[in-house]
């Protein structure tokens, strides 16, 4: 599989959202699908957790053709940012909640961290557009940045000036229609920063909230629409993973959340927010939990011997996703090995 950027496959950037075409003869359209094999690795919320030299390391070891990172980098960490943008491995992102912390509108008289952070990624961030990969056969779809969850729309004076999206039905639209300029020969992924509604109101659920007693759906109902307006539309587009992050595995109070649902058409729901995302080990014996800067560089006194480090690996074989495991790899100086793998998903497996 492709890695390194100079290995990565040509990418196509479309702002314009044409109509859909005429379905194309199914045959052709079902010989072209089997052939789509690929391997993407998602970054799920980071928080800090990053470091260039040593996860571009893990991701040479995983080698990935794609790597998507669902938000929330840190409190408008305009440095961190800047260095997953130097990351030299084909790759999409959105910008989530803490990306817009304290930005509650843009600034005239000076580049706030939301602009820049925007700049560091340039055409790398995915709200609202599409990135079309041709040589993997893939288009990214882009969801609604800076979400929060919950049935308000967090940072709207931003979504307005930049998206001109100011309601959920503007918004849903908005992701439709990036959908539905995607090749038909392409497998479309669509990447949030937090999911959609209608994936269960329980704590534990994959977009439960966990933070307040009452529990409840905090999913993203524009989202929902979006992707029920492509199930209606025809199958050319129904996208067969939807990935995002936001809600975090750790619950609040205690125990862990469900992290994957597949519902009863095939769509796969990926939750990629392991947090936190990097462990250390120190001393000859025993790893703890590594103490970490908003740059992502370690603050503790010890000396850390190397880190483990989560990536969430979704493997796609003959146009459809193989298997989902969470993985964490060890990287000890140069030396890299997958430490743990937890299979999440297996393709005619029905249940884990």
């Amino acid at each position: 599989m492709l890695g390194a950027l100079g290995h990565a496959p040509f990418i196509y950037f479309l702002s314009a959202f044409p109509p859909p075409s005429a379905v194309p003869n199914p045959n052709i359209l079902r010989f072209s699908l089997m052939a789509i094999s690929a391997r993407i690795a998602v970054i799920g919320d980071v928080h800090g957790y990053w470091d260039l030299q040593e996860d571009s390391k893990a991701l040479h070891l995983l080698q990935p053709d794609l790597v998507l990172f669902t938000g929330d980098f840190g409190e408008e960490n305009v440095e961190l940012v800047r260095s997953i943008a130097d990351l030299k491995f084909a790759k999409a992102a959105i910008l989530g909640n803490h990306d817009a912390w304290f930005t509650p509108c843009f600034s005239q008289e000076k580049k706030d961290g939301v602009q820049l952070q925007l700049e560091c990624l340039g055409e790398n961030h995915i709200g609202y557009r599409r990135m079309d990969f041709p040589q993997q056969k893939l288009s990214i779809v882009g969801g609604r940045p800076f979400s929060h969850g919950g049935k308000a729309m967090f940072r709207k004076q931003l979504l307005s000036a930049r998206y001109g999206v100011k309601d959920m039905k503007t918004s849903a639209k908005r992701i439709y229609e990036a959908a539905i300029g995607a090749p038909e020969d392409h497998l479309v992924i669509i990447l949030a920063h937090n999911g959609p509604t209608g994936l269960g109101s329980r704590a534990d659920d994959i977009c439960g909230k966990d933070w307040d007693y009452g529990d409840g759906d905090y999913g993203d109902e524009d989202l929902e629409q979006a992707i029920s307006k492509l199930k209606e539309n025809g199958k050319f587009h129904v996208p067969p993973l939807v990935v995002f992050g936001h809600m975090h595995k750790e619950l609040a109070y205690g125990g862990h959340r469900k992290m994957i649902v597949v519902t009863a058409d095939n769509t796969i729901y990926l939750n990629g927010a392991v947090v936190p995302r990097v462990n250390s080990y120190y001393g000859e014996e025993g790893k703890v939990r590594g103490n970490f800067t908003s740059s992502g560089t370690s603050c503790s006194q010890s000396v850390s011997r190397g880190t483990k480090r989560a990536f969430t690996v979704v493997d796609i074989s003959d146009g459809k996703v193989d298997k989902i495991t969470e993985s964490w790899i060890s990287v000890l100086g140069d030396e890299t090995s997958l430490d743990e793998a937890h299979l999440m998903y297996q393709s005619g497996i029905s249940k884990f």
